[in-house]
């Protein structure tokens, strides 16, 4: 290149460009020239980069040999590392940003508290905090750790959810570290560590993305290990296509240059980065990128009830006792059994008991729990043991009472009713009913109809009774549902529902998605293509899922697959960018277009277009990185 800046070639202005490219190389190129001998293992861009530049060097050294001077790429070689090192540092930018997100979020984080010892309040940090320390949280300040609070209050979750959203969280409910209360002063037992929290959730989920590879890239850098050994072939058959030899190395170097897949490498990886951080800026976690992959295949969604499509506040409406038992009673056996349980119902039962201040008894044997059936145990009163049971009736049955002496008022009651029924039974006998509702959230019908009108099949798989869930159904406008169904069931019908079914002439498989919250939903989620867990949800859930909701809003799934699609969609444009880039550009580099309009690449130039590439990639993903910023703009 010396001659096209005007200056003398000579044999120390060679040596000078030999001494930088040198430098070049040693301080930023060592890496690529490593890779050169993967070519007979697995061969990578870095492979391609490092035989280029090689060449340069190799090709530059013979033609000085024979005095030609003006036939040396040392520049080349310079610029060929340069050039890939800054789309590498563009890349590196692109990861900062990522984790700029989650600096700026622990800035906001406290670090010291206020904490509760023997009646004492004193200030301790954060990170010191165990399971089970009482904290005090005053109006105005932030929550410092994952905490159960002891009284109602209104928190204000922007920091999680990205936007302002005040939230009642009532007593006995888990609030999210970094929420700040905004309602009365309240004191509160912490149940995780800082270390469990959802920031470390959230730091964990965005370097595990880092880290992960998905099944995209996995399949790309396949493509890669071929695609490598074909280029160099490509490369070493300019030897043969052109009789002049400095054109034939000039179209062999420019092969190898411009035919480096940096673009392809940086497609997917960077595109899934930005989901990630476009997904946590809205409080969504997207635990692995195979999800990114797979929600775009989803044809049918299912959801539990409790606490997913309503708010898990359910509470006891009425109660229907035989004539021999009073009201207050009744409501006494089921709460002294349920105060050892923490479903939703028992919440509701003890807070009725509460209400009517009603003295619990106390327990003589160990109370046994079986999820969507119901508890049982022995209560003492007045000296006498008396054996309790509190759930459907199918639990009562397998619990020993007889099926022809239901009385028949309770079972028109229960057959009748739309809301939830628990049976209450004692020592054998039938005593009365307890009515639960359960409040719908706000946002349940908006968020299924948008599901349904963006085309997917939308359902409820619940536990409650065929009455409830139909009454629900047609609130709601569910394609399906799935009434008294056991949590271990759940999970059954979850794979019957994307089990292939026949339509026409074609058996059709259909993906399914879950979203649920509790502990009994975790096989179902654990079991369907993708699972989506409510952020207040049982941390078992969470584990079971591949998405986990932290707004626990449910707003929060069609967002999700919004993001998710977007996500894949900027694959495919990157995808789009560098298969057309490297399409179109070997031919040109082989000197397609030399033997009629005179134009060779050099490979300087191809070098320069090859950064360019990488560089559409990247500024593609950065361009969608502030999408989200460039709308709310648009909408204030």
């Amino acid at each position: 290149m010396p001659h096209l800046l005007g200056m003398e070639i000579s044999g120390l202005t060679v040596g000078i460009a030999a001494a930088s490219a040198f430098l070049v190389t040693v301080i930023s190129g060592l890496h690529f020239l490593r890779a050169i001998p993967l070519i007979f293992r697995s061969a990578n861009m870095n492979t391609l980069i490092g035989i280029s530049i090689l060449s340069s060097w190799g090709l530059s050294f013979w033609n000085i040999s024979k005095h030609e001077y003006h036939a040396v790429y040392f520049d080349s070689a310079a610029f060929i590392v340069a050039l890939v090192v800054l789309g590498q540092w563009i890349e590196a930018v692109v990861h900062r940003r990522v984790k700029k997100y989650l600096n700026d979020l622990s800035v906001f984080l406290p670090e010291s508290c206020r904490i509760i010892k023997n009646g004492t309040e004193e200030i301790c940090t954060v990170s010191a905090l165990k399971v089970g320390d009482r904290i005090r949280i005053l109006m105005g300040e932030k929550v410092p750790a994952d905490c159960r609070v002891s009284l109602d209050s209104d928190f204000d979750f922007s920091i999680i959810s990205g936007e302002s959203r005040t939230v009642q969280i009532r007593r006995g409910e888990e609030v999210l570290q970094g929420a700040v209360n905004i309602g009365q002063p309240v004191d509160a037992d912490v149940v995780r560590l800082y270390s469990e929290s959802f920031y470390e959730k959230l730091v964990g989920s965005v370097n595990q993305s880092l880290a992960q590879k998905p099944r995209l890239q996995r399949r790309i850098d396949q493509i890669a290990t071929w695609f490598v050994p074909f280029v160099v072939l490509l490369s070493g058959s300019m030897y043969f296509v052109w009789a002049d030899k400095n054109i034939a190395w000039t179209a062999a170097l420019s092969i190898l240059v411009i035919a480096c897949p940096c673009a392809i490498g940086l497609a997917t990886p960077t595109a899934f980065l930005v989901g990630a951080i476009r997904a946590a800026k809205r409080g969504i976690l997207i635990k692995s990128f195979e999800a990114i992959e797979k929600v775009s295949e989803l044809d049918l969604i299912a959801f539990d009830k409790t606490g997913t499509l309503t708010l898990g506040r359910p509470v006891v409406n009425r109660i229907k006792a035989v004539e021999n038992i009073s009201h207050r009673d009744l409501l006494m056996y089921a709460a002294s059994l349920e105060r050892s349980s923490e479903h939703p119902y028992a919440m509701a039962i003890l807070q009725k008991a509460a209400a009517e201040k009603i003295e619990l008894l106390p327990v003589v044997e160990q109370i046994k729990i079986v999820p969507g059936k119901g508890v049982g145990g022995v209560l003492k009163r007045d000296g006498k043991e008396l054996s309790v049971v509190v759930g459907n009736l199918v639990w009562l049955f397998e619990n020993g009472y007889d099926s022809t002496k239901v009385p028949t008022d309770l079972t028109w009651e229960a057959d009748g009713s739309h809301e939830t029924v628990l049976w209450v039974g004692i020592d054998s006998k039938f005593c009365g009913l307890l009515f639960l509702d359960d409040e719908l959230r706000a946002e349940s019908r908006d968020v299924l109809q948008d599901l349904s009108q963006s085309g997917f099949q939308v359902g409820m798989i619940t536990g409650d009774s065929e009455n409830v869930a139909r009454s629900f159904s047609k609130t709601l406008k569910l394609k399906f549902f799935h009434a008294g169904v056991l949590p271990e069931e759940k999970a059954t019908i979850v794979k019957r529902l994307s089990e292939p079914k026949k339509k026409g002439l074609d058996m059709i498989s259909e993906q399914v998605g879950f979203v649920g919250d509790g502990v009994n939903d975790a096989p179902a989620l654990a079991a369907a293509h993708v699972g989506f867990a409510m952020g207040s949800g049982a941390t078992i859930s969470q584990i079971s899922a591949d998405i986990i909701l932290v707004s626990n809003q449910l707003w929060s799934v069609p967002e999700s697959i919004r993001v998710m699609k977007q996500t894949r969609s900027l694959i495919f444009q990157n995808l789009s960018l560098s298969f057309i880039y490297n399409l179109a550009a070997l031919p040109i580099a082989a000197g397609a277009l030399y033997g009629k309009f005179g134009i060779l690449i050099k490979p300087e130039w191809a070098a320069l277009a090859m950064a360019g590439s990488s560089i559409s990639v990247l500024l593609n993903c950065l361009r969608a990185l502030t999408f989200d910023k460039r709308r709310k703009m648009i909408k204030s």
